[in-house]
């Protein structure tokens, strides 16, 4: 082999070596692709209302009108289902019921009596309001069943851990006892003034001038009777009884569910959600077996 020959063989046998030495080295690592951006969560609203979301509707509501803000909540057409602990502390005098707020309530006969007798919202600014001629506009409803909502700032549906009824004594007993006192001269402690609930959160029951009359109550109170065995009076449920209302939200004559009126800056507005009442019903309180109910459509 001549000299010439072995000077281009060198330089081709290095580059056909080339790509050998190229495949032999280890690779570069392939930048990690971008991550994608989480998406964002799914927020499942349930459909139903129960208290503590009414509460919170309403509430929310108050505080627009209090703030002079206007609101507009898609609330018309979610169903509601709201439960009313009461008799919680036993039967109270009829005389100490209020409109609108369920009650349990002793008998002459001993007999206990869950009642609740809804506040004529008809003709209340709640629902009725006036146009910019100060006029108020036709209502189409020729009925509005007010139910108000105790203890508005708790969203408890059962009465609270250690709140029982006492244990009820017979008529008789009560007259006993006061002929005893009275004879030893006891002198009994004056009656104490009676507690007015606070009613500023609540549902109106709406009723079309011609919907149907079936069950309607007209005016009259919802009341539930238990009656004792062999004349011995009953004793209240240990954990009270519950109202339930059921139905759907509607809208007033402005297009909205809730309305709310306040009567000066330093007032409470009071609140009321727009209710097509589809069933009333007593249950036992602790465990909510039903005692009575009505469909009024």
């Amino acid at each position: 082999m001549s000299i010439t020959t072995t000077r281009l063989a060198a330089p081709i046998a290095l580059a056909a070596a080339l790509p050998l030495l190229a495949s032999c080295q280890k690779p570069s690592e392939p930048a990690a692709p971008e991550a994608p951006a989480p998406a964002p969560p799914t927020v499942v609203l349930d459909s139903t209302l129960n208290r503590a979301a009414l509460l919170a509707a309403l509430t929310e509501a108050r505080t627009a009108t209090a703030d002079g803000r206007v609101r507009d909540a898609a609330l018309s057409g979610r169903t509601v289902s709201v439960r009313l602990p009461f008799g919680c502390e036993g039967a109270a005098p009829a005389e100490r019921t209020q409109p609108g707020l369920p009650a349990l309530v002793r008998g002459d006969d001993g007999s206990l009596m869950l009642r609740v007798l809804p506040e004529d919202l008809a003709t209340s600014g709640l629902v009725v309001t006036a146009g910019a001629d100060d006029a108020a506009p036709p209502s189409a409803w020729e009925a509005v069943e007010g139910f108000w909502i105790a203890r508005p700032w708790s969203g408890l549906e059962t009465c609270r851990p250690g709140e029982t009824a006492p244990t009820a004594r017979q008529p008789a007993q009560d007259a006993e006892a006061e002929s005893r006192s009275e004879a030893d001269g006891v002198v009994s402690p004056a009656a104490q003034p009676s507690v007015q609930t606070e009613r500023t959160s609540g549902l109106a029951a709406v009723f079309e001038t011609d919907g149907s009359r079936l069950g309607r109550r007209q005016g009259q109170a919802y009341v539930h009777v238990i009656r004792g065995d062999k004349g011995v009076a009953p004793t209240p449920a240990p954990g009270g009884y519950a109202l339930r209302l059921e139905g759907r939200l509607t809208a007033f004559a402005d297009g909205k569910a809730v309305h709310c009126v306040q009567k000066d800056a330093e007032s409470r507005p009071v609140c009321v959600a727009a209710l097509r009442l589809d069933r009333l019903a007593f249950e036992d309180g602790a465990t909510g077996a039903l005692l009575s109910e009505w469909r009024p459509r």
